[in-house]
């Protein structure tokens, strides 16, 4: 998880009105983590959570990539319209 200087993005994205209020109920073990987390980088458990999301919306993108690339290329092995001009790559032209 990429953090940040303490405070700083909370006050640039607060004046931006960037922010949306939401209430997050969270069990005992969740909370001790995100305390502690909290104390120890001096980031408030709000920047933690929103970097804990945006992190996740990263990977599940990457993951969406990934998937949509696999499922290209076995198109692309599997469709010889999609390979019939690869032969030509290798001709010259200047001939």
């Amino acid at each position: 998880m990429t953090l940040h200087t303490p405070g700083v993005y909370d006050r640039a994205m607060a004046t931006r009105g960037n922010l949306h209020r939401v209430q997050v109920l969270l069990d005992a073990e969740q909370e001790r983590y995100l305390s502690r987390v909290s104390k120890k980088t001096g980031i408030s458990i709000s920047a933690l959570v929103r970097a804990l999301v945006k992190e996740k919306m990263e990977t599940a993108k990457e993951h969406k990539l990934e998937h949509a690339a696999r499922e290209l290329r076995a198109l692309y092995v599997a469709d010889e319209e999609f390979t019939a001009f690869t032969a030509l790559d290798a001709e010259d032209w200047d001939g």
